[in-house]
């Protein structure tokens, strides 16, 4: 995910050559976080209660926050344990740097040997500039035709390349009424004011933007929202 429209092709070049702000920090946040949560997971399959399986790329993981207890999937882990069920089972699927077709033959075969209660996707920020239309359309597609009915399926947030961004939420709009899934607006819940909204890298979220698009998982979960200051110190 980048920060802003203006810039976004030439931040996706530099992102590829590592040379981002902070680009050590991210490589190491990325193997730290990826690390814990496999070892969630493998604690979470020994739990019982409903399990929510989360599917996606970077921001999934929470590549940007200054640790995963700010990371969205996190934030609305507590809110269905607090409101729902305090039983519930998080297992994160998701991997930094996936596409979508990554989902599609990565992660979504995953999901048969889970029983999941909930299965969530947010994928296609690392598709918007290297993947041709076409094949993003298709890949997009066929991604959520093999979600489970119910699923929820995040559209792409505001800050990518508008002109492509806007054409693939529209189509994923019409997917989830054609599969039954259920829609997950970060569209809505995200865009300027930028400023105290991105990680030192000028890519992923921060704390401050995560919450943003925890608000868009709770608001599609039918959840309470937390109140909070409007500042990015949360």
């Amino acid at each position: 995910m980048a920060s802003r429209a203006g810039g976004f092709v030439d931040q996706v070049r530099r992102w590829g050559g590592g040379f981002l702000p902070g680009a050590a920090e991210r490589r190491k946040q990325t193997a730290d976080f990826a690390a814990a949560w496999a070892a969630d997971n493998l604690a979470a399959e020994r739990g019982t209660g409903p399990r929510w399986v989360a599917l996606g790329d970077s921001t999934t993981q929470g590549i940007g926050a200054s640790n995963r207890d700010y990371s969205y999937v996190l934030v609305v882990l507590r809110a269905l344990r607090a409101q729902r069920d305090p039983t519930w089972r998080l297992f994160n699927l998701s991997r930094s740097g996936a596409r979508v077709r990554d989902v599609t033959k990565e992660q979504l075969p995953r999901l048969d040997a889970l029983d999941a209660s909930l299965v969530s996707c947010a994928a296609g920020a690392n598709d918007l500039v290297p993947t041709p239309v076409r094949r993003l359309e298709r890949d997009v597609r066929e991604m959520a035709s093999r979600l489970p009915r119910g699923s929820l399926l995040a559209n792409l947030p505001q800050g990518l390349v508008p002109r492509r961004a806007i054409p693939i939420n529209a189509l994923i709009a019409e997917l989830v009424v054609e599969h039954d899934l259920v829609l997950v607006d970060l569209w809505s819940h995200t865009g300027p004011p930028w400023a105290g909204k991105f990680s030192p890298d000028h890519f992923h979220p921060n704390d401050f933007g995560y919450a943003g698009w925890a608000d868009a998982f709770l608001e599609a979960l039918g959840l309470e929202l937390p109140i909070r200051d409007e500042s990015p110190n949360l």
